[in-house]
């Protein structure tokens, strides 16, 4: 590895602990699950060689980085109904204007196509 390449894969192991902790703030065991698989890929690539396969790598890092800040939206359990409920964030609507076809609407069909759980209950937040 280059040595002008060392600062940017460290610069991108660091962004991808600051992305999950922000996703996974209040969960705990997601934080450490999220950690022990960013910290295993990086070991699996530790001895990458070829500049091609490293900007290649490089590239997924910044690939994971968006889909951590921007294509996950994390549900939290209500106890008292059961069911979940998701705060979209701006951040996680500007990137599905742009590619509104791939994107697949939440209905309670969906969630009964799982089985029996999770239940999801599609609800309408009055303002």
């Amino acid at each position: 590895m280059s040595s002008s390449t060392l600062p940017r894969v460290l610069s991108g192991y660091r962004r991808l602990f600051r992305a999950r902790k922000k996703l996974f703030q209040n969960d705990g065991k997601a934080m450490l699950e999220s950690r022990h698989a960013i910290r295993a890929q990086f070991d699996v690539n530790r001895n990458a060689t070829g500049a091609q396969h490293i900007e290649g790598l490089l590239t997924m890092i910044d690939e994971a980085e968006d889909m951590l800040l921007h294509g996950i939206v994390q549900g939290e359990l209500d106890e008292d109904s059961g069911n979940y409920q998701v705060k979209v964030k701006p951040e996680h609507t500007d990137t599905v204007e742009a590619d509104q076809s791939k994107m697949e609407p939440i209905t309670k069909e969906t969630g009964d196509s799982y089985g029996t759980n999770p239940k999801v209950e599609v609800t309408k937040n009055e303002k």
